[in-house]
């Protein structure tokens, strides 16, 4: 009997220690799975802080780039006004000069007629008015023949290179807004792609963790097996301890 009770005490005691050393082991599972899932909670949010820093880089070189753009083309328009406006003085001067060029020869014509008149008293009258309307005319056609259709077509010029300009400026304007959209959607769609990933990250996190609560652990299936087998053996889990 005496030796019963001792071989009862050596396996209560063998138990205990298995519980023991049950209980150690789950405890360090669980500060390993802990400390594992900080890691890849730190991990998540520098991957997301890095995300968030990318797509803000891209968004300050986008609008860099935009304004950048913009300041040329303000630029090209400013320099295309100011060289519209010198051609445009320069072709005011040019007819102010040639109309005054074209009223001193007429006056100078004029004097001539006058003179050669005064010399000359004894020609008729109405040849001289028809040297004077001879010379008027000659001014006249030289005029309209071919000082003002210059300074006309010198203007058609001027206004069609104006409107080219003006519609070279309209494209370069639509094509940098379709560069900016397009931009923008790949930001959105590269967020969108990151939001997805992020989630099914943590969805796949979420059925691992509970995949690893609802399957028994070895320890728990140990102690089971370890409580039934005492239990067969005795109603009293220290029996024998009295005796000691």
């Amino acid at each position: 009997m005496s030796e019963e009770k001792e071989s009862s005490l050596l396996f209560n005691l063998r138990e205990l220690m298995s519980l023991e050393e049950d209980r150690v082991r789950d405890e360090e599972e669980q500060r390993l799975e802990r400390e594992a899932a900080e890691r890849e909670r730190i991990a998540a949010e520098a991957r997301q802080r890095q995300e968030e820093e990318e797509a803000l880089r891209r968004a300050e070189e986008e609008a860099q780039l935009a304004q950048t753009r913009k300041q040329l083309e303000e630029e090209e328009r400013v320099l295309r006004e100011r060289k519209e406006a010198e051609l445009r003085v320069r072709l005011e001067q040019d007819a102010a000069e040639k109309a005054e060029a074209h009223r001193r020869q007429l006056d100078h014509e004029r004097e001539l007629a006058a003179i050669s008149a005064k010399q000359r008293k004894g020609i008729h009258p109405g040849v001289f008015a028809a040297a004077a309307v001879l010379v008027l005319g000659l001014g006249s056609g030289w005029y309209f023949g071919i000082y003002k259709p210059e300074v006309q077509r010198r203007e058609a010029a001027a206004i069609a290179a104006k409107m080219e300009a003006e519609q070279a400026a309209r494209e370069a304007e639509e094509a940098r807004a379709a560069a900016e959209l397009e931009a923008q959607k790949r930001a959105e769609a590269e967020a969108e792609k990151a939001a997805l990933a992020e989630k099914a990250r943590r969805e796949a996190q979420a059925a691992a963790a509970a995949r690893r609560a609802a399957a028994p652990s070895p320890s728990s299936s140990k102690r089971r097996s370890s409580s039934k087998a005492r239990k067969a053996d005795t109603d009293d889990p220290l029996a024998g301890l009295d005796s000691l």
